[in-house]
């Protein structure tokens, strides 16, 4: 019997983005082993997230933001994470052999010619925009992450790691954000 994957989500601060992707795989596989980390960690989870996770039927009032590290890189059956030039800071400060299970989270099943906006999860944590309104911009993250649940079981759509595009990666700047 093999074990049930584990992701491990990355952004920036580990507040919002991976916070809203890590929750909503855990709201649909509630036994699996979900992790969370962000390059330069927060102090706190953004009330966003809180309140976009809470209108979707998700407590995730006792997360604490944590920093990515090479264990908990290594424990992930696959990384998703939220931006092209943070893939490129993972690889860079973790080691490029992660690439191979690497993918980033809103394209996860192309390999990219170059990188653009559709490439980056935009961070609703600087919207001033109601609740109401970031729910339906962001309810594309439910699919997603459910696409990206049926992949790692292996019925879905076969994920593209970073390794196939190192290439174009080098032209991104690795501490924008």
């Amino acid at each position: 019997m093999s074990l049930p994957p584990s992701p491990l989500f990355i952004c920036h601060a580990n507040c919002c983005r991976s916070v809203l992707a890590s929750y909503l795989y855990r709201h649909l596989c509630p036994a699996a082993v979900v992790l969370s980390a962000g390059l330069d960690p927060g102090e706190r989870t953004s009330d966003t997230a809180l309140s976009m996770l809470a209108r979707w039927g998700i407590d995730a009032s006792g997360h604490n933001p944590s920093k990515v590290a090479r264990r908990r890189c290594e424990q992930a059956s696959a990384i998703f994470v939220m931006a092209p030039p943070y893939v490129r800071r993972l690889l860079l400060e973790y080691g490029h052999d992660l690439a191979d299970k690497t993918y980033l989270y809103r394209q996860p099943f192309t390999r990219p010619k170059a990188f653009g906006p559709q490439h980056t999860v935009p961070d609703p944590s600087f919207d001033p925009r109601p609740t109401e309104e970031l729910i339906e911009e962001f309810s594309w993250m439910r699919d997603r992450t459910l696409e990206i649940r049926q992949s790692l079981l292996g019925h879905g759509r076969p994920l593209t790691p970073a390794a196939s595009y190192l290439n174009i990666l080098e032209a991104v700047d690795p501490y924008s954000h």
